[in-house]
């Protein structure tokens, strides 16, 4: 399975730019792209019972449920090949959330933005992973595609753990890009010893000089 999927995403890496005139509709975009990526990860696209088409929900629809045993397991709305999907996530995930969808996708094909509806925060925050297959290393790709959407990690809810660890490992990732400012300015507030130290060694190595630790406290 990985071997072909690794072939499609190869396929579609070489289309980068002409993307809107091989698949110049949603349609196409469906049908040549979506629906052929789930099939190569063990889904039969054909069986509405697994990949329902033009599903009903609240008060619309999504493009796709992706369903075991008759259970709603991954919505997927989809976006003609090329256009923006920045502005088409509120809707998908208002659905997924109050269908109780854990896991959401929304593609154009090209890009696959992978969401936690459930989870906390803004529907920026609950966005934990994008396939990128133009900018992308194809097996990075793949591999992730097998993660979030195959048709045993689904049925086996391995999906869940595997989305969960990459949420959480962003979050964590996150807020320590926040704290490392507040970190800095109580560093350069608050100089230690080992900070000037290292200040005063580091400018004797670059020019000659080692300066006192009063004038590199001033300095910080």
């Amino acid at each position: 399975m990985n071997e072909e999927l690794m072939h499609f995403v190869e396929t579609l890496k070489k289309r980068k730019g002409s993307e809107r005139l091989n698949y110049p509709d949603e349609a196409s975009t469906k049908q040549g792209i979506v629906l052929k990526i789930l099939s190569l990860l063990g889904w039969i696209a054909f069986n509405i019972d697994e990949v329902k088409p033009e599903y009903s929900v609240a008060e619309g629809r999504v493009d796709y449920s992706l369903r075991i045993n008759g259970k709603d397991r991954i919505f997927i709305e989809v976006k003609k090949a090329g256009e923006e999907l920045d502005g088409h996530e509120e809707q998908l995930l208002a659905y997924s959330f109050k269908a109780g969808i854990r896991i959401a996708v929304l593609t154009n094909g090209f890009e696959w933005w992978f969401y936690l509806p459930l989870n906390e925060g803004s529907w920026e925050q609950r966005k934990f992973y994008t396939i990128d297959i133009s900018q992308q290393e194809s097996q990075d790709g793949v591999s992730k595609f097998v993660d979030f959407l195959s048709r045993d990690n689904v049925s086996s809810e391995k999906v869940i753990a595997n989305a969960e660890e990459v949420y959480k490992s962003r979050k964590k990732e996150s807020i320590l890009r926040e704290t490392f400012p507040k970190v800095w300015d109580r560093l350069v507030s608050e100089p230690d010893d080992r900070l000037i130290e290292l200040m005063t060694n580091k400018t004797e190595e670059i020019c000659g000089y080692k300066p006192d630790a009063e004038l590199v406290e001033q300095f910080l």
